[in-house]
């Protein structure tokens, strides 16, 4: 006796066929998100490489004053390497603190602030003491502007990391992010001052134009990553 044949099987619920079209969909937006985020974080930090390595070449070829060859090197250490390196600390697609935890990445963001706004105090201090004309340039204005930038955010800062558990530590944390942006900002702007000067002169117009641009990127990666992370941060409240 043949066995019977199996029910044929049931129609797809619509509904469900729908709600997984609208997952898959939403899956592969995360995952091109996070490919360019990723991207934008690597070219970030190339960028940023380049331009702290075009500004210590040309303190190498350049035949200035000793002051003036400690504060580029002291400057750009601080603001392009450390503290632009401060704030990807936080960024989830930062390749060397993915696997860090978030203490241990407050941690680091700290300890390159703090060293990074002791080099960058100490370089422009160095400048200002040994060069008075230098207050007369658009250059050396934003420079002192972000010296004040710098020993605010500095300040905010170590407030901040005192009192962590205050009513107002959200709006602490809000205001440091926020300095600590418009520090970075500004002593971006001055360096491309810098380039657009000096460096034209010795180093020539492409080389000069190309770092204006390369410093350019660097910034607006940095300024897009910490927006990003705040974004995100803010959004799980």
């Amino acid at each position: 006796m043949m066995p019977p044949p199996p029910p044929p099987p049931l129609p797809a619920d619509p509904v469900h066929i729908e709600a997984n079209i609208q997952q898959t969909a939403q899956r592969q937006e995360i995952n091109v998100a996070m490919i360019v985020l990723n991207v934008v974080n690597t070219v970030t930090h190339v960028l940023i490489g380049a331009v702290a390595l075009s500004a210590f070449i040309f303190a190498n070829v350049f035949h200035g004053t000793n002051n003036l060859k400690q504060h580029i090197y002291l400057c750009v250490t601080g603001y392009v390497i450390l503290m632009s390196q401060a704030i990807l600390t936080f960024s989830p697609n930062n390749g060397w603190t993915n696997s860090l935890k978030y203490p241990n990445k407050k941690m680091v963001h700290w300890v390159m602030q703090v060293s990074g706004s002791i080099l960058a105090i100490a370089g422009s201090i160095i400048r200002f003491t040994n060069l008075n004309e230098h207050m007369q340039t658009a250059h050396g204005i934003l420079g002192l502007v972000a010296l004040i930038l710098t020993v605010i955010s500095l300040i905010g800062g170590v407030v901040n990391l005192i009192f962590p558990k205050q009513t107002s530590a959200l709006i602490l944390r809000s205001l440091h992010a926020c300095f600590g942006l418009l520090t970075v900002s500004v002593a971006f702007i001055c360096l491309c001052l810098g380039f657009d000067t000096i460096y034209r002169i010795v180093m020539g117009d492409v080389n000069a134009n190309l770092s204006i641009a390369f410093t350019v990127m660097a910034l607006i990666g940095v300024l897009s990553s910490a927006v990003s992370n705040l974004t995100r941060r803010y959004m799980k409240r």
